[in-house]
């Protein structure tokens, strides 16, 4: 039994059907079953007895059963090799160049379910596969042509934005295909201004995040076959849109996300570095903190913002010696007053909502916080207006029902970006917030 291992199994095998990424197509062949599957995928050989056979020899299966499972082609194309051998004893024989990936799913046997499982499928178990089934005085033979199809990175595994990968599409068809196509997703992809070629590899330079997910080759032969399979492509980036805006109030606190898209411990990357920079002047080390030791999350945050701290920030991240950088605007918003201090009843007064950058879509909305229910009524009949694109209210004569806390909202195409508040004091008048209130 040369090149076979003899194991005794005490558990049956458990075994869960999962879809490879592979386009496999199965069909009858003169008494034979073809089929494609992907190079590391888990792969099911089928081996199922006709209902009418099922039926008539439900009660005969574990009578003398025996399974056994040889592939012809190979290292040796003149003698068939064993794959998997099950003895009425239980007895189970396993090559050794499928150890620990070939079985047969126990539990299928009174269904009828002697298909063989191949897990992670390689390119040299293609070939010609034949299950003989026997039992009580029965016999059954499935057949199965695998073909085994894969796409191959180099280099292999997650790339850093900006790194160039070639992908290369192959399959165990004896013969070329006359067409080759490549697909992002569902797009077909343009190569050498042509949509498919003979090309078996697909080339793509200086890669972005989005560039992540399936890509798709397909080979078409001379006979009509059509075979594909899918590779997944990982590119490290940041999970927020590359030029975010921040708005924050003046005196408030901020957080500028900067935040890797993969974990990158996940991919056995240990070597992940960060640092911020401030184009404006250099960031005091003091003046932030970010999750030391996380390899994914560099957030940085600013615990008091001035207006001094508005402008443009820059997070580096370096993964495997590429640095990849993200820009985040830092807006500071502000309101001024015409008249400083408290302001005398009766006063002009105008209120302007200030931003340190703006983009000119801004629009603004100003609302009283801390009005009380008896008083809504009444403040809605104030003489404040809005002027300038509702940029600044206008009080043509400060009453004491606007005294308390004003609320400048600024929004933008995807909805409210952040607000302000200034606190109106009048001369001579006690103002207490209606949340206070409402808890007495």
């Amino acid at each position: 039994l040369r090149g076979i291992l003899i194991l005794f199994l005490t558990t049956p095998f458990v075994w869960v059907h999962i879809l490879v990424a592979a386009k496999i197509g199965l069909h009858e062949t003169g008494g034979q079953q073809k089929m494609w599957a992907k190079e590391g995928s888990r792969t099911v050989l089928p081996c199922h007895l006709s209902p009418k056979k099922l039926e008539s020899s439900s009660r005969q299966l574990y009578k003398g059963l025996t399974i056994r499972w040889v592939r012809h082609g190979g290292s040796f194309p003149k003698e068939p090799q064993l794959v998997f051998e099950v003895e009425p004893s239980g007895l189970k024989k396993q090559a050794l160049t499928m150890m620990h990936r070939a079985t047969v799913w126990d539990n299928g046997f009174l269904s009828g379910n002697f298909s063989l499982q191949i897990e992670p499928l390689l390119t040299d178990d293609a070939g010609t596969y034949e299950a003989t089934v026997r039992y009580d005085t029965e016999v059954w033979r499935c057949k199965v042509v695998l073909g085994v199809v894969s796409v191959i990175a180099i280099p292999p595994g997650p790339l850093v934005e900006s790194e160039s990968v070639r992908l290369t599409c192959n399959s165990t068809h004896p013969k070329s295909p006359t067409k080759i196509c490549w697909f992002r997703g569902a797009d077909l992809v343009l190569t050498s201004g042509r949509s498919c070629s003979l090309d078996p590899s697909l080339h793509i330079s200086k890669t972005s995040k989005r560039d992540s997910g399936p890509w798709v080759c397909e080979l078409t032969f001379a006979d009509g076959e059509i075979i594909s399979a899918t590779h997944n492509l990982e590119v490290f980036g940041f999970a927020e849109p590359t030029f975010p805006v921040v708005y924050t109030a003046v005196g408030s606190h901020a957080h500028l996300p900067c935040i890797l898209n993969f974990n990158p411990t996940g991919y056995g990357i240990s070597e992940v570095t960060n640092h911020w920079r401030y184009m404006a002047r250099d960031i005091q080390e003091a003046k932030y903190t970010h999750h030391r030791g996380n390899k994914q999350h560099f957030t940085l945050h600013l615990p008091v913002v001035g207006p001094d701290d508005a402008g443009e920030y820059v997070c580096e991240v370096t993964l495997r010696g590429t640095i990849i950088t993200k820009c985040i605007t830092l807006v500071v918003m502000t309101v001024t007053p015409s008249i400083e201090g408290p302001v005398t009843e009766g006063s002009h007064l105008v209120l302007t909502c200030n931003l340190s950058h703006s983009k000119g879509n801004e629009h603004f909305q100003w609302k009283q916080l801390d009005v009380l229910p008896a008083n809504r009524t009444e403040a809605s009949s104030r003489s404040a207006k809005v002027l300038n694109g509702s940029r600044t209210l206008e009080f043509s004569q400060v009453s004491s029902n606007e005294a308390g806390t004003w609320e400048c909202s600024i929004h933008g195409p995807d909805g409210k970006m952040g607000s302000v508040q200034y606190h109106l004091e009048i001369a001579g008048i006690l103002t207490v917030s209606f949340e206070h209130l409402s808890s007495l």
